[in-house]
This record gives C-alpha cells, structure tokens and sequence, in this order.
C-alpha cells in the first residue's frame, strides 16, 4: 500500500503515523511519500518519524518530494493536510465577519467559505493528478472546510472522497466528562449524523450499555460540569465548560446529543450569545495588529521547526516515545487518529467504522442524494459503505439541512466557477440569510481575498 500526505511537513503527521504504523498490517511492504512545497519541512518529519518504535517494527519506507505527479504514481491513499489562502486573509476575513455581525470559523461559517473559494482549484488540481496517476485511491481531505472540499471532488471529479476531521475523537473525552469523569474513554460505540463540526448522536452504548438511558440518569435538572484537572490553561477550562454546558442544554431542551463539540457548527444552536462573546474578544482590534500578528505566527512556525529539528539530533528510547515528556504534542502517537483508522480501512484486514463528510445517497433520510453530510461509515478493504440508515432529530433537522445545502451548493460554484450560482450559495447560508447586512460582509470578503480567488468568481459581486 502506497499512502500519500499531501502538506506532510505538518508536524501533526508524525502522531498520525505512529498510529497508522503501529497497525502494521495496514502499511506492511508498503510506502508512505510525504509531499510539501518546502521540502525540508517534508524531510523533518520523515526523519522524526523514522525515529519511533513503530517505524523500526514496521516494513515501511518513507519518501518525500516536491513533486506531485511522482507523489501520486501508484498511490492507494492520498491524504490532504493543507489551509488555502495566506493567513493573513483569512485574519481580516475573520475581523469583518465579526464587525458585520457575523461568526468567523476556518469551516461552517462566511470567512469558512472563502477558504474553501480559495482552496477549490487546489483540491481540484490533486483530484485532476490521482484521475491519472492513480484513480482507484481514496483521497482523504483533512483540510477545511471539509464539507465543501467533499462537495467538490465526489461531484464534479472521478476521484472516491471522504471529507475528515480530528473533531472525530471529541465525544471520547466529553462523553465521559458529562458523566463525572475528565478523562478520554475509548468504550463508547456511536452512530451519528448531521454536519462536520454539528452532528447529533442517533445511536450509541457505553461498554454494552444503551449510551441514552445513561445519560437519562446523568443529565438531569442538578447536573454540573465535571471538575476539570490542573493541567489545564484557563482558555481550555473554559471551553471546555461551555461545550459540556451546552450539550447539557441541548439534551434537556433539544432532545439532541452533540457529536463533537467543535463550536463553529454547534454555535449556530446559540448563535447570538456565542457572536456576542466573539465580538467582545476582538474590539480594539485593528488590521495593522492582525498583520503584526501573521508575521508573529510565521515565527512560531519557524521556532517550532527548529524546536523539532533539535529533537530529532538526539535518540530517545521508547520511554521518550511513550510518554508525553518531551512536550510535543505532535509527537504523541494517535491510533485513534481517524486518518489512521482510514488507511487501515484501505490497506488492513478489518473493517473500521469512522465518521465523515460525504453526499448523503439514501443514507440520511431528508436530504437529497447529491447534498454533503456528516454521517457514520464503514471502510474495508477500501470499500466504502453506511454504517446504517439515519434520521436528524426534527428539532434540528431544518437547520442541519440549510447548511449542509448551502455547503454543497458552494462546492458546486467554486468547482463550476460560476459567479452567479458562488453569490446563490453565499446568500443560503442560513443566519440573515439575503439580508442586506450578509450581502455587504460578502463584499468585504471578496475584496479582502480577491487577489487569492479564481478571477472568475470575483464577479459574484455583481449578484450581491
């Protein structure tokens, strides 16, 4: 088997690689190629990934390049790691999202959207390649926003497409923290549908326990949240507190269990007390200190390079390895990881249940066939298929239903390059939708991004 990273000097694809080689059978006599523009940072991380114990257990070989027809030859998976557009668009694109009322997300929100405007041709370019270099492989995209990316490339490529995302692991830790317990607990076995960052739990158990009558028990009128552990920063303790508050709500007042507490989907459940909060974190703001900003955060991406580098000068033992000590995140070993489970899904011997972003075809009931969303799937022996039949509660199903029509929409504009049908989908996005307020924040968009946008589209404004 042949795997492919796509923006493989991303540091987190060294955790998701000891994963994927510790189930060697997946990667077994195989290769994985590393492909990034800066090919020194590809390198670095295939030379600390071929530091761990998992890659001196494995018969694997790891390659790297700048070449994307030689990355794709042959290829069996091919994962896509990548943000479109400079981040300093993407910082201004989140400023005027706020001063026009509006929330700011890298995925289901107006600045999301233009990431995906930004990143169309990109993904539409690697598909283009894997047609002829390698057109049975899967492409796995990671990059945001998912649902958009999903859109494009299982409608309008030959290429097979599963839109993915790390928010898949969220309900291992929040799941046990309703229940009393501030730990991640891999026991819990759910089936889910909805949209990428706002999915609903349908079905699940706890160790062969019905997960909903525990959570009759759990989530009662007195609950509170769990008292969290010191070794979190207060930015985190008090995320974590909202998300585990709000699923409280939601179950008492909604009858729905979120998923993945990933805000910028769930927040359209609160939409204003959630703008208000954001609005008060950026007042003062200024474009000159969002530029002053990126130019910082390209330094955190360099120290954070040479930070790895010195690592990888040393040899650790697999105490190193197995512990957290090195305070590297990345590094961690994520089987779990669901581009891990995937390429064991394409490559091993038993089938792995994930969950991602891809059109619903009769598998969520409500929605058309051709229309983007987030649902559970069985992958074996790179064959895809629904884990079951589903239906979005009514109390949500209205709102799941805009957006992932006004995703799937988008994905069509950018893919067709057609301004007019760009300004359509831009316009359906439920939250004032058509509203004279959403057409002057589609405006700022466009300039704010036009020199990283397809000329093409550009045009929109004559439809706003």
């Amino acid at each position: 088997m042949k795997a492919v990273f796509i923006g493989g000097g991303a540091h987190r694809v060294v955790g998701i690689l000891r994963g994927a080689l510790a189930a060697s059978d997946a990667l077994a006599a195989g290769e994985v190629h590393l492909h990034d523009l800066d090919v020194a940072r590809a390198e670095l991380v295939a030379r600390t990934v071929m530091q761990t114990p998992e890659y001196a257990g494995a018969d694997c070989r790891i390659t790297w390049g700048d070449s994307l027809p030689a990355a794709l030859e042959g290829a069996d998976a091919v994962s896509v790691i990548l943000m479109a557009g400079s981040r300093l668009s993407f910082e201004l694109s989140t400023l005027a999202s706020l001063r026009h009322g509006f929330l700011a997300s890298d995925n289901v929100s107006p600045s999301g959207a233009f990431l995906a405007v930004k990143g169309g041709r990109v993904l539409l370019g690697i598909a283009r390649e894997m047609e002829r270099r390698c057109p049975e492989a899967w492409l796995f995209d990671f990059a945001n926003p998912v649902a958009v990316f999903s859109a494009i490339l299982n409608h309008h490529t030959r290429i097979r497409s599963l839109g993915v995302c790390a928010g898949y692991l969220n309900h291992f830790w929040d799941l046990p923290r309703l229940m009393g317990r501030d730990e991640m607990d891999f026991g819990f076995d759910v089936e889910v549908a909805g949209i990428n960052h706002c999915s609903f739990i349908l079905k699940g158990a706890y160790r062969g326990e019905d997960l909903f009558a525990i959570m009759d028990r759990t989530l009662t009128d007195d609950w509170r949240p769990v008292r969290l552990k010191r070794h979190w920063d207060a930015v985190t303790r008090r995320n974590i507190g909202i998300g585990l508050r709000k699923m409280w709500e939601f179950y008492r007042n909604l009858g729905v269990l979120v998923f993945s507490t990933e805000f910028d989907g769930m927040w359209h459940l609160f939409y204003d007390e959630a703008l208000a909060e954001r609005q008060a974190v950026v007042e003062g703001v200024t474009p000159a200190q969002i530029r002053a900003s990126c130019r910082g955060g390209d330094l955190a991406r360099r120290r954070a390079d040479a930070a790895l580098r010195q690592l990888t000068q040393q040899e650790h033992g697999a105490r190193f390895w197995a512990t957290e000590a090195h305070g590297q995140y990345a590094l961690i070993r994520q089987d779990h990881d669901i581009i891990a489970r995937l390429l064991q899904g394409v490559g091993g011997k038993q089938p792995i249940s994930v969950v991602a972003s891809r059109p619903a075809e009769g598998a969520v009931a409500g929605f058309k066939p051709q229309t983007v969303v987030e649902y559970s799937l069985v992958m074996h022996r790179g064959k895809l298929r629904p884990r079951g039949r589903y239906a979005i509660p009514d109390s949500v199903h209205g709102l799941m239903s805009a957006l992932a029509t006004h995703q799937t929409l988008l994905g069509d504009a950018i893919a067709t390059e057609d301004p007019r049908l760009l300004a359509q989908a831009l316009l359906a996005y439920p939250v004032r939708p058509n509203s004279k307020a959403q057409k002057a924040l589609y405006r700022d968009l466009l300039r704010i991004n036009a020199a990283e946008i397809p000329p093409a589209l550009r045009h929109a404004t004559d439809w706003l």
